[in-house]
């Protein structure tokens, strides 16, 4: 490879990277695991990616990117349409308008903020799928599920700070 196509492939990655991340995570969220109980209360870890790249890499993880990958999950997990897009634009446009408060403050100040996020969420996707379908939904499930969602922030975000030091090591 030339230098010059080398470069251009490298800047494409850095690009492309947050992006092509939450894909496969959606892609990932979908994969079934045959264990029994398991699938309403799988974490989303969409939404950490949505989050982390939103108060991280602003420039890198547009609305337009969240809004189809939300879409894509959308699809694959057949939620109402619509639902986790919007979702996602929304955190992602909180997170953005707030990553100078995350940024630079310790780790636990990221978790709780998150923690915040995702309870608010959760309740947010409980309320559209009710009035989506028009009758109240046991609650139970996003509960669990953002819980979890809360309680595997931590090793997605150390994952994702890992490949944001090796993708951006020189910017």
């Amino acid at each position: 490879m030339t230098p010059r196509l080398s470069h251009r492939f490298d800047a494409i990655t850095r690009v492309l990277g947050p992006v092509l991340l939450a894909i496969s995570l959606v892609l990932f969220s979908t994969i079934p695991f045959h264990i029994p109980g398991f699938g309403p209360v799988v974490p989303n870890f969409v939404l950490i990616a949505v989050f982390f790249w939103g108060v991280h890499r602003v420039n890198f993880f547009s609305n337009v990117s969240v809004f189809f990958i939300g879409l894509l999950l959308d699809i694959l997990v057949g939620s109402p349409p619509g639902l986790y897009a919007i979702v996602f634009v929304v955190v992602r446009t909180f997170a953005v308008s707030q990553c100078k408060v995350f940024r630079g403050k310790p780790f636990l100040f990221l978790w709780l903020g998150f923690g915040l996020i995702g309870v608010v969420t959760g309740m947010v996707i409980w309320a559209l799928n009710v009035i989506y379908h028009m009758t109240l939904i046991d609650p139970l499930p996003i509960i669990f599920q953002m819980g979890m969602t809360i309680a595997v922030f931590p090793l997605l975000a150390w994952l994702f700070t890992r490949i944001q030091q090796k993708l951006f090591k020189q910017t």
